[in-house]
């Protein structure tokens, strides 16, 4: 892709709109606005409960003493993974004021989220650092 072309689709931004195949279906996507992205790195954290050590007069010592943990409960975690999928893919398919809800998008049969949700990251040009569930949903290469 030329500078001119990448800088064109950059402008158009969710107007910027790609035909795919899903399971022999055209599908019509949109890359994420800056704003969704947010929204779904909240979503995502949502499973993580992070502990900061306290010392006696309630100030957070330093990063070296600390007990500084991270908690992650498996079920929430995958939940809010799951969550923030369905969500971003919803908001992919939703072009030309048409809402598409992500309970639509859990009813589609197994796979099909996946593969329109690596087809937004895609056009998106997100990368794991974006998001965690990138790394869990990605197709191998």
């Amino acid at each position: 892709m030329s500078n001119l072309e990448m800088i064109s689709r950059l402008t158009k931004g969710i107007e910027a709109t790609e035909m795919i195949t899903v399971n022999g279906e055209e599908v019509e996507i949109r890359p994420l606005t800056s704003g969704e992205l947010s929204e779904l790195q909240t979503i995502e954290k949502k499973g993580f409960v992070m502990k900061v050590g306290v010392g006696a007069k309630g100030k957070r010592t330093s990063v070296e003493t600390s007990n500084t943990d991270v908690d992650i409960n498996a079920g929430d975690f995958t939940h809010y993974q799951s969550e923030a999928l369905f969500k971003a893919v919803a908001y992919g398919l939703s072009i030309d004021g048409e809402k598409i809800k992500p309970e639509q998008i859990q009813g589609l049969p197994t796979g099909v989220p996946e593969q329109i949700f690596n087809e937004i990251v895609r056009i998106s040009n997100l990368t794991n650092n974006d998001l965690t569930i990138i790394k869990n949903f990605r197709k191998e290469q």
